[in-house]
């Protein structure tokens, strides 16, 4: 398991382990895995070769769910790591062992709406999310490589759910929402899933998928004013105005948005969560169907509410998760609401 201390990794760790699995992983320093007597832990880099084959020598089956996250000028210079790593565990992979490369949703495309399949032309190469570049070219090397190797490529939506210790960066926009710093969402959509499923969803592609085949593990499309809605409702908050989260942010309020988050990661030095990156992202819709996932793995995705509602509540346990001082004025506590209310309507 190559990244097994990212919020990913973590969790295909841990259902990997509940199969009986015994588990190698290799990650940079972070938070620690939890002790298990078949899990044996590494600490290196995924585009250093000594330490990839060290990690995946002996194996059967090879995760790589590692690479950098993220947008703006922090993240810019370290996104050709994701290619650099897949070249680098390409070179080291035992004969005979599977690949199982975690790519993304956002490898796969969006619009302004239509639902993506795997078979669906990629429609933003022009787009300028170095993530997004980085990802699609990682996958389309793998599965070049997959005309001679065993490799099966998986494209999680967004991933959300408990047991983030980083956080991820849905996890911190789920912080920030409940806190009360998101006052309008985004103008786009996200196809949202439960890093749980996902974590499922790679063994079972690592036992059941097909070689050179792409397999998204998604959820539920919605867009950001619904998933604000979600999120809302899980927490037990409602908004004291517009309560359907509507209007979103309109277009150049979000370019401004993103310009200044440049702005402030320089002058700071500090990565921002808002950049022009993420502007660029959060404008479209990256809606994504998991049909043949469904098909030919058996994956299944859970309902929506229960996954905010489990995320909820493993980051209340953690970290401030309520509106304080002037946000509490805009999202207020609903007293008729339940932690676990009705889905997000798609």
């Amino acid at each position: 398991m190559l990244g097994g201390n990212g919020f990913l990794g973590r969790h295909i760790v841990a259902a990997l382990l509940a199969r009986g699995a015994r588990v190698r992983t290799l990650s940079l320093p972070g938070p620690p895995d939890d002790s298990h007597p078949e899990l044996e832990t590494r600490t290196g880099d995924v585009t250093d070769p000594a330490a990839v084959r060290d990690a995946v020598t002996g194996a059967s089956v090879v995760f790589l769910a590692a690479g950098p996250v993220g947008g703006g000028r922090h993240a810019a210079g370290v996104m050709n790591a994701h290619t650099a790593a897949l070249g680098c565990v390409l070179g080291e992979l035992p004969i005979g062992a599977r690949l199982v490369l975690t790519s993304s949703v956002v490898a796969v495309g969006a619009g302004h709406g239509a639902v993506l399949t795997e078979d669906s032309a990629f429609p933003n190469s022009n787009l300028k999310v170095g993530y997004v570049r980085a990802k699609r070219a990682a996958e389309e090397q793998a599965l070049a490589a997959a005309r001679r190797r065993d490799i099966v490529v998986v494209n999680p939506g967004y991933l959300f759910g408990p047991n983030d210790p980083g956080p991820s960066v849905m996890g911190r926009l789920c912080v920030r929402f409940w806190r009360g710093n998101l006052l309008l969402p985004p103008p786009g959509g996200i196809n949202v899933v439960d890093v749980r499923d996902v974590a499922v969803g790679h063994l079972l592609a690592a036992e059941q998928g097909a070689a050179g085949r792409r397999y998204t593990l998604g959820g539920a499309n919605v867009t950001f004013a619904e998933l604000f809605a979600g999120l809302a409702r899980a927490a037990g908050l409602r908004r004291a105005v517009l309560s359907d989260f509507r209007p979103a942010l309109p277009g150049p309020a979000l370019w401004l948005l993103g310009a200044l988050g440049e702005v402030g990661a320089r002058v700071t030095g500090k990565p921002s969560d808002v950049s022009l990156e993420l502007a660029r992202l959060f404008r479209l819709k990256w809606f994504a169907s998991s049909a043949r996932a469904e098909a030919e793995l058996g994956f299944c995705a859970r309902p929506l509410a229960d996954t905010l509602a489990d995320a909820f509540a493993w980051h209340a346990g953690r970290t401030r998760v309520a509106p304080r001082g002037l946000n509490r004025l805009w999202l207020r506590t609903d007293r008729s609401a339940v932690s676990r209310g009705p889905g997000v309507a798609v």
